[in-house]
């Protein structure tokens, strides 16, 4: 298995990226955008899929165990790539 090493700046005072970075760094670990909502929608082999659910940058994610975890707009991206990630592994 090859290790991930993501580095996310954060934005500047006043700029604004919505949950792209989520996106990206999802998309570097092996995620696939969604073929009819690319920018809001990631599928990972697993089953686990990603979504950012409002214009408020919440977003959700529903696991391959069949938990779903809601994330407000205010979650850190940190905080929901870890979730992501581990959602992907399974339980030993």
């Amino acid at each position: 298995m090859t290790d991930l090493h993501l580095i996310i700046s954060p934005p500047e005072p006043g700029d604004w990226y919505g949950r792209l970075d989520v996106l990206e760094a999802l998309e570097a670990a092996g995620w696939t955008a969604d073929e009819d909502m690319p920018l809001s929608i990631l599928r990972h082999p697993s089953g686990a899929v990603w979504a950012v659910t409002n214009e408020s940058d919440d977003s959700g994610l529903d696991c391959p165990n069949g938990a779903v975890i809601g994330f407000p707009g205010s979650t850190p991206t940190v905080v929901i790539l870890a979730a992501c990630l581990a959602a992907t592994h399974p339980t030993p």
